[in-house]
């Protein structure tokens, strides 16, 4: 909790805490208490709350706090309900000695009853990837499985502890971690030196097949490497199957693999075997990239293309859209199907952090992507789990309005991001919608940033950034509605050429009428309290304009007919409110035809369901949609399921504006005594009263 009230100079709202960690009111005021008496145990101010804003921790003490941190003893830290599962299990399943429950309390300094809930919670946790744990009076507690799984777990555990910073904080972290004897005896190859040499081996592998890692993913990697060369020195090696290794050795990851385990061979004085360096293989497979030089061109590569562009093909589909750059999506889509592939093969699990805001602020996205990753799941036969698809969310959202962003002349700024490419994507385009007189020259990784040369006016970054001669403002990848309008503040003052204040009454107009009714003793605290309360009291959220069902499908764009002579005459009857209002031009309606010609009824989303689309260039003038509701249907092919009674036309200006409504359409769709309704009532009043209770749904 005092690490988020370090990152924010602002107020965290109390629903803000709660939500976080998931705790209750009361648990956060006793937190904060906690955390009061120690910072005033180290002479640091407390933290401040203010009805109505929140808690904040003041400036002097946001200063001096890192240097006291990494002070702290073990019985100052306490872990929160995540560590402790996830440091229960790195002892564990790493243990080199007897671990009993004595141990865990003192590991992880709670009570007798805690500890043996989290070794329940951890245990539960394990199942998952096909291990078990066991208990020996002798011995204790044991996590027993294959070496395999055991490495797939500690990947996983790793990926939990270690959060997303700078290379350079990396070696800074995992010391603040030995320093606080959570992992000291059981990990001797935890060496800040060597974490430093990892680095530059990763970087040599890369180098070895013009690969390009991102930056969190090159963080995680030297951890696990770390931790796998520590196994092998104590003899726990991983075995591969035979057909896997000859599949891996056909790799380009596998040439960096090998260069990876020679050089990690010679610091620490072992020999890596084949085995070893094909799970390197398998890691550097399923690692998030950012590029590529060398391509694999076996037929699991092959197969795995073709399901990428099926992928983009449904989705095009289903949310009625079309990509204009669709070589470079693929190219770009592929690069992280192909990662993902691997993870899942392997059950190389991943944390994604920006998961829950995908799917609660880009629901219709990250549904559509749910739906359009079947070819990726046929292949691996197992489900692709919402982690995954949350980050393939935001490739296909980043790549949604990449041709309507046009450069404005003005301001310029570079973006930095540590979270691959397509959190850089998605964070380019919020950034971009809400800065449209910013040019944004330049998306970096943290490598780039450091070679980055080209001046510009700001920098946007997902981490810290040291020696900048410009105005740097920290961001995350996603943000929320409360972080764009704090943002605005943060920013508009640069673009406006004037002072810092934001608009409304100024911190410093409020402090002159104080001065002339009190005395006060610190002008500037006051000032700077005053400022931090403004700036929290503006941050209203941003509300969300996209058009509903309601909106687009209103009771003149609704038709309703016994019969239809053909298909190409429907999507007409369907399309002829649309024309009439002015919403498209009759080349759009052309258009819609001239796609069923070509691909034939793949408009047909469902039985008797059909959504006729075309491109925003071929004619739409606002985005708009209509329904053709045929009492008898029409074909739009010979097989039965193509027989259509129910004919949307969707008609988007932007290619994006259209989804909130869709999805909703979507949903209302599901019921079968909506779709019986829709096809059979010659009543407009009741559909639009369906209409209207599905356009609140999202």
């Amino acid at each position: 909790m005092l690490a988020l009230l370090q990152e924010r100079e602002d107020y965290v709202p109390l629903q803000d805490l709660m939500d976080a960690f998931h705790i209750s009111k009361r648990t956060v005021y006793y937190d904060m208490g906690k955390i009061n008496e120690w910072l005033q145990a180290n002479q640091l101010a407390p933290v401040h709350y203010v009805r109505g804003a929140g808690f904040v921790l003041p400036e002097e003490s946001r200063r001096q706090l890192p240097a006291i941190a990494k002070t702290v003893q073990p019985s100052q830290y306490y872990l929160s309900r995540n560590e402790r599962k996830a440091w229960l299990g790195l002892h564990l399943i790493h243990r080199t000695e007897p671990l009993f429950l004595q141990d865990m309390e003192q590991l992880l300094n709670v009570s007798r009853g805690t500890a043996h809930t989290e070794l329940k919670r951890l245990r539960e946790e394990l199942a998952g990837f096909r291990l078990t744990v066991t208990f020996d009076r002798k011995h204790g507690y044991i996590v027993e499985g294959k070496e395999k799984d055991k490495r797939a777990a500690l990947s996983h555990i790793l990926s939990e502890l270690l959060s997303h910073i700078s290379w350079k904080d990396f070696v800074l972290q995992i010391q603040g971690l030995i320093n606080a004897n959570l992992y000291q005896a059981q990990a001797p190859a935890f060496q800040a030196e060597q974490l430093s040499s990892i680095y530059d081996i990763i970087a040599s592998g890369e180098r070895t097949i013009g690969m390009e890692l991102t930056d969190e993913t090159i963080l995680q990697l030297a951890a696990r490497l770390l931790l796998f060369t520590n196994r092998l020195i104590e003899g726990k090696a991983v075995t591969m199957d035979q057909d896997e290794r000859a599949a891996l050795r056909e790799t380009p990851q596998f040439k960096a693999a090998l260069q990876i385990s020679l050089e990690l061979g010679a610091l620490f004085g072992i020999e890596f075997p084949e085995d070893e360096i094909c799970y390197i293989t398998v890691h550097l497979l399923a690692a998030k990239v950012n590029k590529l030089g060398e391509q694999s061109h076996n037929p699991e590569t092959k197969r795995l293309r073709v399901a990428t562009r099926q992928m983009i093909e449904t989705f095009e589909q289903l949310g009625c859209v079309y990509f204009q750059q669709r070589n470079a999506l693929e190219d770009q889509l592929f690069l992280h199907v192909k990662s993902a592939f691997y993870r899942i093969k392997y059950d190389l699990k991943i944390e994604n952090p920006l998961a829950d805001t995908i799917m609660q602020k880009y629901r219709e996205v990250f549904e559509l992507t749910k739906k359009s990753v079947l070819p990726l799941e046929k292949l691996l036969g197992k489900p692709v789990d919402d982690q995954e698809i949350a980050y393939l969310s935001m490739h296909f959202g980043g790549w949604l309005r990449r041709e309507q962003v046009e450069p404005v002349q003005g301001k310029t700024a570079a973006i930095v991001c540590v979270n691959g490419i397509s959190a850089s994507r998605m964070l380019r385009i919020q950034l971009k919608r809400l800065f449209p007189a910013i040019d944004f020259v330049a998306v970096l990784s943290l490598r780039e940033y450091e070679k980055f040369t080209e001046w510009v006016h700001f920098i946007f970054s997902t981490v810290p950034l040291s020696g900048s001669n410009v105005p740097v403002f920290i961001v995350n990848p996603i943000l929320s509605d409360a972080e764009k309008v704090h943002l605005l503040n943060q920013v508009q003052p640069y673009l406006d050429g004037g002072s810092e204040e934001g608009p409304g009454p100024s911190a410093q107009a409020i402090m002159e009428l104080v001065k002339k009714h009190s005395s006060v003793l610190n002008e500037s605290a006051l000032q700077e309290e005053i400022q931090r309360y403004l700036t929290a009291a503006r941050n209203r959220p941003i509300q969300d304009n996209r058009p509903t069902l309601k909106d687009l499908l209103t009771p003149n764009r609704i038709v309703l007919c016994k019969d239809a002579t053909d298909w190409r005459s429907a999507i007409k009857m369907a399309s002829q409110p649309l024309l009439n209002d002015g919403s498209i031009v009759r080349q759009y309606v052309q258009a819609m035809i001239d796609k069923v010609i070509e691909h034939g009824p793949y408009i047909v989303i469902a039985p008797g369901i059909a959504i006729a689309h075309a491109k925003p260039e071929d004619g739409v003038v606002r985005t708009s949609m209509a329904l053709l509701s045929i009492r008898s249907g029409v074909p739009f092919s010979s097989l039965k399921k193509h027989r259509v009674r129910l004919l949307f036309v969707i008609a988007s200006l932007d290619g994006e504006s259209h989804l909130k409504a869709l999805t909703q359409l979507t949903d209302m769709l599901k019921d079968e005594q909506n779709r019986f309704l829709l096809g059979n009532t010659s009543d407009k009043d009741e559909i639009m009263r369906m209409l209207h209770q599905y356009s609140f749904t999202s």
